[in-house]
């Protein structure tokens, strides 16, 4: 940077009231930081400003300041009526000015709450910056997950295991007469396919689990390659295992990956079965049925699968973002959690449904993502905030929603993010909604955060008593908050006191180390191939 001499801008000042000669402002570079922090300081003190390089200054003025950046540096000359002040500027430059003597001190005052006042504008800016691109990198993320989100809620995924097995038992009562089985056992494997799970049953148990596990253990080789069919010989009592005359076991896989097993068990007898020489039992016709079925039903098992981690990928992401935003707030950290644990439950009590329920829990991990807006210095305050850093801090419910209402699939959890500070009688915040105007989520949202935020420990004060949580929240029942919501609450107050008992917030993970020097993430060993060393004959 060179420094140039030319002025960029002509102002008139005053000092104490008088005239000030026409102020000049030299910068070397006008549209830098530095330039604009100095046409705003001889706005501002109403003086000519120069700004110099630190690395140009062999004045010991502009020493001082280079050496101390925190304040204002004044050069006094004996019965000289000015001095030459000297202030360090962010972008590494030095602004000097001449001043009167008898002035001095409070121009520099005034020249240092300019310059502080403007560096925390630039950081404001910045963070807004910096959030406007957090919001975008979201809204990126986020737009496949939306899409997932809305195909598994269309075919309907089963939401626990006890919905796949039932799926499963659904998926195969078709097929029971359509080999003509007395009745279907399958046998499906945990997500780590290592452990088999009890058998399920299209009708009558006819053999037990273990019986089941060792004809699957046995058959182990000869499933891997096609079905396996066994029948009775004639004078047997039965082929293998008491009880079972006949049986068409299929393997039950997709795409690489096993899900179980499907047994087809004991054929009915039809009339012609009466004739010995007709009793023919399974057959291949059977067991191409059977094969047919089960990879129509393993590719619906693997279907299954992949929403289910996409639904856990999509609220994983989301704890990622809660965790982004309580790592700025330690004191808040579990928040989130545990007012959505509360939402859930309270949520249950007043009749909604397991699909609403985990609705109010998606809203309350993001209740308060807005606060990734909120400046360092109010979000971390160690005390209580004045009005002002209040009125900042209000802002995140509005800063929520922005942050969110782009994304299709999160359009449901708007009402609560924005509302939750909604009182009933219509003296909250954002929108001063009131009664049963503030949407539901919002209104239950209001009592459980509430509640986490009064037996929670803070920097200033430690949580309060379960018992004096309740009786502020009775109080303030058809005040602050719905007092219906806080009947509810109260009367399962020891349910929710034990979510909160509970809680444990989750552990950061520890990055694993190399062993060895070789990395555990990732993969070791390419080597370029040494004929793509040689130069090709184009480069020559």
């Amino acid at each position: 940077m060179n420094p140039t001499a030319e002025p960029n801008d002509t102002t008139r000042g005053t000092v104490d009231g008088a005239p000030a000669s026409n102020v000049k402002v030299c910068t070397y570079d006008q549209g830098g930081l530095d330039g604009s922090l100095a046409h705003i300081l001889a706005e501002g003190i109403g003086l000519s400003i120069t700004v110099v390089e630190a690395r140009d200054g062999g004045h010991p003025l502009v020493v001082q300041a280079t050496s101390d950046p925190h304040r204002v540096h004044t050069e006094q000359t004996p019965g000289a009526s000015t001095v030459r002040q000297a202030l360090a500027l962010p972008a590494g430059g030095i602004a000097v000015w001449s001043a009167p003597a008898d002035h001095a001190e409070r121009i520099g005052r005034h020249a240092m709450t300019l310059l502080d006042l403007e560096i925390s504008r630039n950081e404001t800016k910045q963070l807004l910056a910096e959030v406007d691109s957090l919001t975008n990198q979201v809204m990126q993320d986020f737009e496949e997950l939306s899409l997932i989100r809305a195909l598994a809620s269309s075919l309907e995924l089963p939401q626990t295991e006890e919905d796949t097995d039932g799926f499963v038992l659904a998926s195969l009562m078709p097929l029971v007469n359509g080999v003509g089985a007395v009745s279907i056992a399958a046998v499906l494997v945990d997500d780590s396919r290592r452990h088999q799970r009890r058998t399920l049953w299209t009708g009558t148990r006819l053999i037990e689990d273990e019986s089941v596990f060792e004809l699957i253990q046995n058959h182990a080789a000869e499933l891997s390659q096609q079905p396996v069919v066994r029948n009775r010989n004639i004078g047997d009592q039965h082929c293998g295992v008491a009880g079972l005359d006949e049986y068409v076991i299929v393997k039950c896989s997709s795409e690489g990956r096993l899900h179980g097993w499907v047994m087809a068990c004991n054929r009915v007898k039809d009339d012609i079965d009466d004739v010995p020489w007709a009793q023919l039992g399974f057959t291949t016709v059977q067991a191409s049925l059977m094969e047919t079925a089960t990879n129509q039903l393993a590719a619906q098992l693997n279907n299954i699968r992949l929403l289910r981690q996409k639904e856990e990928l999509f609220t994983d992401v989301i704890r990622a973002l809660v965790n982004a935003v309580e790592a700025r707030d330690p004191y808040t950290c579990g928040h989130s959690e545990r007012v959505a644990s509360f939402a859930r439950c309270l949520a249950s009590k007043i009749g909604f449904t397991s699909v609403e329920c985990e609705r109010i829990y998606l809203t309350g991990l993001l209740h308060d993502v807005g606060k990734i807006a909120i400046p360092d210095g109010v979000l971390q305050k160690p005390n209580r905030l004045n009005d002002e850093e209040r009125a900042i801090i209000e802002t995140h419910t509005d800063s929520g929603w922005r942050i969110l209402q782009e994304l299709e699939a999160l359009q449901d959890i708007l009402p609560g993010v924005l509302y939750h500070h909604e009182h009933w009688n219509g003296e909250g915040y954002p929108d001063q909604l009131a009664g049963e105007n503030i949407p539901i989520d919002g209104r239950i949202l209001a009592v459980c955060d509430a509640f986490d935020a009064m037996t929670s420990d803070r920097p200033y004060r430690q949580g309060m008593s379960i018992d004096r949580a309740i009786t502020i929240l009775n109080d303030g029942a058809g005040t602050f908050w719905d007092p219906n919501l806080i009947k509810v609450f109260h009367r399962y107050i020891d349910e929710i006191d034990e979510i909160r008992v509970n809680h444990q917030p989750r552990q950061p993970a520890t990055r694993p180390a190399p062993v060895d020097g070789r990395p555990i993430i990732g993969t070791t060993g390419f080597c370029v191939p040494a004929e793509t060393l040689q130069p090709s004959t184009s480069d020559q």
